[in-house]
């Protein structure tokens, strides 16, 4: 059986895009800037990593701008929405976070109330359906 240049052209351009697909879909970017009464959160997560950008007052959060959060409670955390989760849903006073400093993995102790507030408001509840006519 033998190949046409074009066929093993096609086949090349088709394998190479399978791979940029599955690459693209590891790469899942996000991004969480939230304010209040003069307290600033930033975070990002870009292909598996959560970075701390703003975090003002620190000791608020218990993170730093320039912190890369690597666990909370010893659980990977690689999502905005795994860090905000694991911190607000915690029944604990404080919970221990793995985040790399300075180029240093350490273990800092976070409250979590801060946190519980950094969550976004549920969604509005859906309108309700409109009475039928004649009916109040």
């Amino acid at each position: 059986m033998t190949f046409s240049p074009i066929r093993l052209t096609l086949a090349a351009l088709l394998l190479i895009s399978t791979t940029a697909c599955a690459e693209s879909t590891q790469t899942e970017s996000s991004r969480m800037d939230w304010r209040q009464d003069g307290a600033r959160l930033t975070l990002e997560s870009e292909q598996g990593a959560v970075s701390v950008t703003a975090a003002s007052p620190a000791s608020r959060f218990g993170v730093q701008a320039g912190d890369q959060v690597l666990r909370v409670d010893g659980v990977p955390v690689r999502k905005v929405g795994e860090l905000t989760d694991a911190l607000s849903a915690s029944d604990k006073a404080s919970v221990p976070v793995t985040v790399r400093r300075a180029g240093r993995d350490q273990v800092v102790s976070v409250p979590t109330s801060a946190w519980r507030a950094v969550q976004p408001p549920p969604p509005p509840r859906p309108p309700a359906p409109p009475s039928p006519p004649g009916r109040p």
